[in-house]
C-alpha cells in the first residue's frame, strides 16, 4: 500500500484508486443475507452525502456528533464529515444523559445525527440548545419539542456546488475523543488527521502477511476509538469489515463473518471461553479427559515455541494429533481463518491468555490511553510475550519514572494532554515494568494505590487479578484504605450464586468455598496484600449502573462508595484483627448481597486445567 496519504480522505482515496471493485463491507440485509458494498460504491455514496452535508451548512471546522448503531450508515457519516473538513464526536448509544451532557459542554457540536426520534430522549433541553441542526436518518415518529431545526437524512438535497474541497489539512482536527470516566467526568482531547494516519500505520506495518480482502468484524461501539482504528485499518489493508450493528449478534454472525483477525475486549473473550468451557463440561468423562489432554499439550507446545527452544519430535507428534482430534473442533467456534485476536482497552487475564494460546489462537493485547491515539504498546505477530502488553511502538517513546509510573511522548499525544517532565513527557497514571527483553507488563494505576494503617502501600491490581481467576466471579474489588488489613468484594451474578449454594450445602458452605479459593489465589501475594475477608455482591457491574465505564473498565471508587455499607461490617465484625497469613481461615460470617441480576459472563481460563 502507498504510505504518502496523511488524511482520513486521502486513506479512502488511495483505497478507492488501487481496489475500486474490491469488497469494502458486507452489510447484512433486512432478510437475513449479507450483501457486499465495493470501494467505489462506497466512496460515491460518502461523496453524495458530503455534497448533502455541506448544503445544509457543514463547514470546515464544525463538530459533528454521531448517535446511531453500528452500520454503513455511521461510516458514510464520518467520511463525509471528515471529506468536509469536519470534526467527528462519537457518542455511546448506551450514554446516560447527563453524560451526553458533560461530552457537549466539553465538546460542543454544532450538528448531531441520530438513526431515530427515540434517541434524542437522551438529550436534555439544554443540549439540545447547544445544537444548530439536528439530522434523524428517517422520519418515524413525531418530533421533540425543540428550537433546534430538525432535518431527515433521506431528504436532505444535494449542494449546487460543482465539487468537494480536494485536499484537507493534515493538521486540522479530524475528532474528538472522550476517556472513559473511571475516575469521574470524561476528558476530551482532540486528534488531527496526521495522528489518525500516524495510527494506522503504526499497527497496519505488523499484519501484512493477512492477504488483502481478510474478513474482520465492525461490532464494537463505533462510538470507540478502538473500533474506528480497526475500520480504518481495514481501509489501509483492503480488508472486508462485516457490519454487525448490535454486539450481542457477534456470536451468530461470527460462522458466517470467518474472520482473519478479530478485535475485542477482554470482556468477549472470558465469555467465549466460558461457552468453551460449559461445552467441556458436559462431555463425558473420556471424551473431556481427551479435550483436557489436547489443550495441555497445545499449551505445552506454545510455550517451548515462546521460549525460542524447538519442540522435540514426540511433542511435535503429540500436538499434530492434539490439534486434529480436539483444538481445530474447538476454534471452528470462530471459523477456520483466524490467525489473531487482538484485546485491548482493559486488561486481559493471564490466565485466559493461556488458555487461548493453548488453543492455538494468538490473542495480541495492546495498551493505549486516552491521551495518545497511538497505541503505546502492542503484542504483534513474532513477538507475543502472554501476560505484557508487548513492546513499545517506534512512534512513542517510553521510560519509566522513579516509581514505576509509565511516562510517555510522541506524534500521537493529544495537544490537550500537558506534559509534566521537562523533557516533554506526559504522566499516563499507570504502573509498569520492562523486561530485560523490552516488553512491558502493567502493574496497576498509580491514582488506585492505597495504604493501609500501617504503612504499607498495597496495589489493589494484583489482588483483583488474582481474585477475578476463581471461577464464577465477574469482578472482584479490594479495598483498605486507611485500615488495618485488606477485604474485597466479589460481583457473582445470582444465577452462580444460587448453584453455589447448591453444591455447597447452603449459604455458608458457599461463602466458605469462595473464601477458601481466594485464599489459595491469593496465596503468592505479600500477606498484607491478601484480603482477610470478602463480600458478595450479586447485582451484576454494569455500564448503565455506573459501576463499569462504555469500554467495560472497573470505576473502583464508585463501587467502593456504592458498597461502603457492605465493607463497613468485614471490618467492625473483626476490630483490630492482623491480615491472615498462610495458616489463617476467613471469618464464615460475612453475607451477601441478594439483589437479582442477569448472568455478565465470568472470568476464567480453566480450560485444559487439572
Amino acid at each position: 500500500m502507498g504510505w504518502d496519504w496523511e488524511t482520513i480522505p486521502a486513506l479512502l482515496a488511495m483505497r478507492v484508486r488501487a481496489t475500486p471493485g474490491d469488497t469494502a463491507f458486507m452489510e447484512k440485509g433486512d432478510d437475513g443475507r449479507w450483501r457486499p458494498v465495493r470501494w467505489d460504491a462506497f466512496e460515491a455514496a460518502v461523496g453524495d452525502l458530503a455534497l448533502r452535508l455541506q448544503a445544509l451548512g457543514l463547514a470546515a471546522g464544525d463538530r459533528a456528533a454521531i448517535l446511531m448503531p453500528n452500520g454503513l450508515q455511521w461510516e458514510r457519516l464520518q467520511h463525509a464529515v471528515y471529506r468536509l473538513g469536519g470534526v467527528v464526536i462519537g457518542l455511546d448509544l448506551n450514554d446516560p444523559p447527563a453524560r451526553i451532557d458533560d461530552i457537549f459542554s466539553l465538546c460542543r457540536p454544532t450538528l448531531l445525527f441520530v438513526d431515530r426520534m427515540e434517541r434524542l430522549q437522551q438529550l436534555s433541553p439544554e443540549a439540545c440548545r447547544r445544537l444548530r441542526r439536528i439530522v434523524v436518518q428517517h422520519e418515524d415518529g413525531a418530533p421533540p419539542r425543540s428550537q433546534t431545526p430538525l432535518h431527515f437524512l433521506d431528504r436532505l438535497p444535494a449542494s449546487a456546488a460543482d465539487a468537494l474541497p480536494v485536499q484537507v489539512d493534515p493538521d486540522a482536527v479530524a475528532t474528538i475523543l472522550l476517556t472513559s470516566g473511571t475516575t469521574g467526568r470524561p476528558k476530551a482531547f482532540s486528534y488531527r488527521h496526521r495522528q489518525l494516519a500516524a495510527a494506522v500505520k503504526a499497527i497496519v506495518r505488523h499484519f501484512d502477511e493477512l492477504p488483502a480482502q481478510a474478513h474482520t468484524a465492525c461490532w464494537l461501539p463505533l462510538a470507540n476509538p478502538f473500533q474506528r482504528i480497526i475500520n480504518f485499518c481495514a481501509v489501509a489493508m483492503n480488508w472486508k469489515a462485516f457490519m454487525v450493528p448490535a454486539p450481542a449478534a457477534i456470536m451468530e454472525a461470527v460462522p458466517r463473518i470467518t474472520p482473519h483477525i478479530f478485535a475485542a475486549v477482554p470482556r468477549f473473550y472470558e465469555k467465549l471461553m466460558d461457552g468453551i468451557q460449559r461445552r467441556i463440561d458436559h462431555m463425558a468423562l473420556p471424551q473431556r479427559a481427551l479435550v483436557q489432554w489436547g489443550v495441555r499439550t497445545g499449551r505445552r507446545y506454545r510455550q517451548t515455541l515462546a521460549r525460542g527452544e524447538r519442540p522435540t519430535p514426540l511433542l511435535r507428534w503429540r500436538h499434530r494429533l492434539a490439534d486434529g482430534l480436539v483444538l481445530r473442533r474447538i476454534r471452528n467456534i470462530m471459523g477456520d481463518r483466524l490467525r489473531y485476536g487482538i484485546s485491548g482497552s482493559a486488561a486481559m487475564p493471564l490466565a485466559l491468555s493461556q488458555a487461548f494460546e493453548g488453543l492455538g489462537w494468538p490473542v495480541l493485547e495492546a495498551y493505549g490511553i486516552s491521551e495518545n491515539i497511538v497505541p503505546m504498546a502492542m503484542n504483534v505477530p513474532g513477538a507475543i510475550r502472554l501476560g505484557s502488553v508487548g513492546r513499545p511502538l517506534s512512534e512513542n517513546t517510553l521510560r519509566l519514572a522513579a516509581d514505576g509510573e509509565i511516562l510517555v511522548k510522541g506524534i500521537g499525544v493529544a495537544a490537550e494532554a500537558i506534559p509534566v517532565t521537562h523533557d516533554g513527557f506526559l504522566r499516563t497514571g499507570d504502573l509498569g515494568r520492562l523486561d530485560a527483553d523490552g516488553y512491558l507488563w502493567l502493574t496497576g494505576r498509580k491514582a488506585d494505590l492505597f495504604k493501609l494503617s500501617t504503612g504499607r502501600k498495597v496495589t489493589p491490581a494484583a489482588i483483583e487479578a488474582a481474585l477475578e481467576t476463581i471461577e464464577d466471579v465477574d469482578f472482584a474489588v479490594a479495598a483498605g484504605a486507611d485500615r488495618r488489613y485488606v477485604t474485597a468484594l466479589l460481583n457473582l451474578t445470582s444465577e452462580r450464586w444460587q448453584r453455589l449454594q447448591q453444591t455447597h450445602n447452603g449459604t455458608q458452605g458457599a461463602l466458605d468455598h469462595l473464601r477458601n479459593s481466594a485464599r489459595q489465589a491469593c496465596a503468592h501475594l505479600p500477606v498484607y496484600c491478601r484480603p482477610v475477608d470478602i463480600a458478595v455482591v450479586q447485582q451484576p457491574f454494569t455500564h448503565q449502573t455506573g459501576e463499569l465505564t462504555t469500554n467495560m473498565k472497573l470505576r473502583r471508587m464508585f463501587v467502593l462508595e456504592k458498597y461502603a455499607g457492605v465493607l463497613e461490617p468485614l471490618y467492625r465484625r473483626r476490630g483490630d484483627a492482623s491480615p491472615m497469613d498462610a495458616g489463617q481461615r476467613f471469618d464464615a460470617s460475612a453475607g451477601t448481597i441478594p439483589t437479582p441480576g442477569e448472568p455478565t459472563g465470568q472470568r476464567t481460563g480453566k480450560v485444559g486445567d487439572k
